[in-house]
Protein backbone atom coordinates (compact mmCIF):
# COMPACT_ATOMS: atom_id res chain seq x y z
CA UNK A 1 0.00 0.00 0.00
CA UNK A 2 1.08 3.73 -1.02
CA UNK A 3 1.78 6.62 1.91
CA UNK A 4 -1.90 7.34 0.77
CA UNK A 5 -3.73 4.99 2.37
CA UNK A 6 -4.62 6.37 5.14
CA UNK A 7 -6.27 9.60 3.59
CA UNK A 8 -8.11 7.68 1.41
CA UNK A 9 -9.69 5.16 3.51
CA UNK A 10 -11.09 7.89 5.57
CA UNK A 11 -12.54 10.10 2.57
CA UNK A 12 -12.70 6.87 0.26
CA UNK A 13 -16.63 8.38 -0.19
CA UNK A 14 -15.36 11.65 -1.25
CA UNK A 15 -13.09 9.66 -3.89
CA UNK A 16 -14.54 9.37 -7.85
CA UNK A 17 -14.77 5.74 -9.11
CA UNK A 18 -11.20 6.21 -11.39
CA UNK A 19 -9.86 6.96 -7.57
CA UNK A 20 -11.69 4.23 -5.82
CA UNK A 21 -11.13 1.69 -8.80
CA UNK A 22 -7.41 2.43 -8.67
CA UNK A 23 -6.89 2.24 -4.74
CA UNK A 24 -8.75 -1.16 -4.98
CA UNK A 25 -6.36 -2.32 -7.33
CA UNK A 26 -3.54 -1.23 -5.05
CA UNK A 27 -4.80 -3.91 -3.03
CA UNK A 28 -7.25 -1.66 -0.40
CA UNK A 29 -10.55 -3.23 0.48
CA UNK A 30 -12.42 -0.16 2.24
CA UNK A 31 -12.67 1.84 -1.31
CA UNK A 32 -14.73 -1.21 -2.32
CA UNK A 33 -17.45 -0.91 0.33
CA UNK A 34 -18.06 2.82 -1.00
CA UNK A 35 -18.17 1.42 -4.82
CA UNK A 36 -20.56 -1.43 -3.60
CA UNK A 37 -22.38 1.52 -1.65
CA UNK A 38 -23.02 3.76 -4.58
CA UNK A 39 -23.92 0.79 -7.41
CA UNK A 40 -24.96 -2.10 -5.88
CA UNK A 41 -28.88 -1.53 -6.27
CA UNK A 42 -28.46 -0.78 -10.01
CA UNK A 43 -26.76 -3.45 -10.43
CA UNK A 44 -28.91 -5.68 -8.69
CA UNK A 45 -32.15 -4.08 -10.87
CA UNK A 46 -30.60 -4.94 -14.02
CA UNK A 47 -29.90 -8.44 -13.04
CA UNK A 48 -33.26 -8.29 -12.13
CA UNK A 49 -34.18 -7.93 -15.22
CA UNK A 50 -31.59 -10.14 -17.39
CA UNK A 51 -30.63 -13.02 -15.28
CA UNK A 52 -32.53 -16.35 -16.05
CA UNK A 53 -32.95 -16.85 -12.13
CA UNK A 54 -34.07 -14.47 -9.71
CA UNK A 55 -33.02 -16.43 -6.95
CA UNK A 56 -28.98 -16.10 -8.25
CA UNK A 57 -29.10 -12.16 -8.84
CA UNK A 58 -28.21 -11.69 -5.02
CA UNK A 59 -25.00 -13.98 -5.45
CA UNK A 60 -24.47 -12.35 -8.83
CA UNK A 61 -24.37 -9.17 -7.25
CA UNK A 62 -21.72 -9.92 -4.89
CA UNK A 63 -19.76 -12.14 -7.49
CA UNK A 64 -19.35 -8.96 -9.61
CA UNK A 65 -18.10 -6.59 -6.93
CA UNK A 66 -15.17 -9.71 -5.90
CA UNK A 67 -14.71 -9.61 -9.99
CA UNK A 68 -14.18 -6.28 -9.98
CA UNK A 69 -11.49 -6.55 -7.09
CA UNK A 70 -8.98 -8.39 -9.67
CA UNK A 71 -10.24 -6.49 -12.67
CA UNK A 72 -10.13 -3.16 -11.32
CA UNK A 73 -6.63 -2.52 -12.77
CA UNK A 74 -8.47 -2.80 -16.39
CA UNK A 75 -10.61 0.34 -15.56
CA UNK A 76 -11.09 2.54 -18.56
CA UNK A 77 -11.44 5.52 -15.83
CA UNK A 78 -14.59 6.56 -17.21
CA UNK A 79 -16.80 8.95 -14.92
CA UNK A 80 -19.36 6.28 -13.59
CA UNK A 81 -18.28 2.62 -12.60
CA UNK A 82 -21.61 1.27 -13.36
CA UNK A 83 -21.05 0.44 -16.89
CA UNK A 84 -17.70 -1.31 -16.07
CA UNK A 85 -19.85 -3.61 -13.28
CA UNK A 86 -22.77 -4.14 -15.92
CA UNK A 87 -19.73 -5.31 -18.02
CA UNK A 88 -18.62 -7.99 -15.43
CA UNK A 89 -21.71 -8.82 -14.73
CA UNK A 90 -23.00 -9.35 -18.02
CA UNK A 91 -19.56 -11.97 -18.54
CA UNK A 92 -20.31 -13.71 -15.17
CA UNK A 93 -23.97 -13.83 -16.71
CA UNK A 94 -23.20 -15.47 -19.79
CA UNK A 95 -20.23 -18.08 -17.71
CA UNK A 96 -23.25 -19.25 -15.81
CA UNK A 97 -25.37 -19.64 -18.76
CA UNK A 98 -22.65 -21.32 -20.67
CA UNK A 99 -21.77 -23.78 -17.27
CA UNK A 100 -25.56 -24.40 -15.82
CA UNK A 101 -27.66 -23.99 -19.37
CA UNK A 102 -30.34 -22.06 -17.44
CA UNK A 103 -33.14 -20.86 -19.98
CA UNK A 104 -36.87 -21.95 -18.64
CA UNK A 105 -35.72 -19.48 -15.36
CA UNK A 106 -35.70 -16.10 -17.35
CA UNK A 107 -39.06 -15.82 -16.95
CA UNK A 108 -38.73 -15.76 -13.40
CA UNK A 109 -36.39 -12.84 -13.40
CA UNK A 110 -38.62 -10.70 -15.58
CA UNK A 111 -41.60 -11.31 -13.48
CA UNK A 112 -39.76 -10.39 -10.07
CA UNK A 113 -39.01 -6.87 -11.69
CA UNK A 114 -39.93 -4.29 -9.13
CA UNK A 115 -42.61 -1.74 -9.09
CA UNK A 116 -41.77 2.12 -8.22
CA UNK A 117 -45.44 2.96 -7.18
CA UNK A 118 -48.37 1.15 -5.50
CA UNK A 119 -51.78 1.66 -8.10
CA UNK A 120 -55.26 1.36 -7.41
CA UNK A 121 -56.67 -1.73 -7.40
CA UNK A 122 -57.77 -0.69 -10.93
CA UNK A 123 -55.13 0.40 -12.01
CA UNK A 124 -53.16 -2.67 -10.63
CA UNK A 125 -55.27 -4.92 -12.55
CA UNK A 126 -54.35 -3.06 -15.70
CA UNK A 127 -50.85 -3.04 -15.04
CA UNK A 128 -50.47 -6.28 -14.05
CA UNK A 129 -51.79 -7.34 -16.83
CA UNK A 130 -49.95 -5.20 -19.11
CA UNK A 131 -46.84 -5.88 -17.52
CA UNK A 132 -47.13 -9.53 -17.76
CA UNK A 133 -47.70 -9.35 -21.73
CA UNK A 134 -44.54 -7.38 -21.97
CA UNK A 135 -42.49 -9.59 -19.89
CA UNK A 136 -43.46 -12.93 -21.20
CA UNK A 137 -42.69 -10.76 -24.61
CA UNK A 138 -39.46 -9.97 -23.22
CA UNK A 139 -38.71 -13.39 -22.07
CA UNK A 140 -39.27 -14.81 -25.57
CA UNK A 141 -36.29 -12.17 -26.97
CA UNK A 142 -32.74 -13.76 -27.86
CA UNK A 143 -30.46 -13.35 -25.36
CA UNK A 144 -28.24 -11.15 -27.97
CA UNK A 145 -31.98 -8.83 -28.13
CA UNK A 146 -32.52 -8.73 -24.67
CA UNK A 147 -29.65 -7.77 -22.79
CA UNK A 148 -29.36 -4.80 -25.31
CA UNK A 149 -32.92 -3.93 -24.93
CA UNK A 150 -32.70 -4.14 -20.91
CA UNK A 151 -29.12 -2.46 -21.13
CA UNK A 152 -30.48 0.40 -22.70
CA UNK A 153 -34.55 0.89 -21.99
CA UNK A 154 -34.47 -0.35 -18.24
CA UNK A 155 -30.73 1.11 -17.03
CA UNK A 156 -30.64 4.06 -19.91
CA UNK A 157 -26.80 3.35 -20.95
CA UNK A 158 -25.88 4.75 -24.81
CA UNK A 159 -25.64 2.60 -27.86
CA UNK A 160 -21.38 2.99 -27.69
CA UNK A 161 -21.42 2.26 -24.02
CA UNK A 162 -23.71 -0.67 -24.57
CA UNK A 163 -21.24 -2.11 -27.21
CA UNK A 164 -17.79 -1.28 -25.46
CA UNK A 165 -19.79 -3.71 -22.57
CA UNK A 166 -20.11 -6.28 -24.60
CA UNK A 167 -17.40 -6.16 -26.98
CA UNK A 168 -19.58 -5.96 -30.26
CA UNK A 169 -19.90 -2.76 -32.90
CA UNK A 170 -21.95 0.08 -32.16
CA UNK A 171 -24.53 -0.67 -35.08
CA UNK A 172 -24.89 -4.37 -34.23
CA UNK A 173 -26.34 -2.78 -31.20
CA UNK A 174 -28.36 -0.59 -32.39
CA UNK A 175 -29.47 -3.32 -35.17
CA UNK A 176 -30.51 -5.81 -32.01
CA UNK A 177 -32.11 -2.90 -30.61
CA UNK A 178 -34.25 -2.04 -33.33
CA UNK A 179 -35.15 -5.70 -33.57
CA UNK A 180 -35.76 -6.41 -30.38
CA UNK A 181 -38.47 -3.05 -29.85
CA UNK A 182 -40.06 -4.32 -33.24
CA UNK A 183 -40.24 -7.91 -31.73
CA UNK A 184 -42.08 -6.29 -28.64
CA UNK A 185 -44.15 -4.34 -30.45
CA UNK A 186 -45.53 -7.34 -32.54
CA UNK A 187 -45.75 -9.00 -29.66
CA UNK A 188 -47.93 -7.09 -27.81
CA UNK A 189 -50.45 -5.87 -30.43
CA UNK A 190 -51.10 -9.51 -30.84
CA UNK A 191 -51.70 -9.64 -27.18
CA UNK A 192 -54.16 -6.67 -26.71
CA UNK A 193 -56.39 -8.00 -29.36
Amino acid sequence: MNTLAPKRLSNAAALSDEELLVAIAQGELGPLGVLFDRYHEPLRQFLLRAAPNVSDVDDLVQETFLTATRAAASFDGRASALPFLMGIAVQLLRRRKRTFARLRALYDAFCAAPTVSRPSPEEHVNQAEEEALLQAAIARLSEERRIVLVMVEYNGMSGPEVARILGTPVGTVWRRLHEARTELRRALERGMR
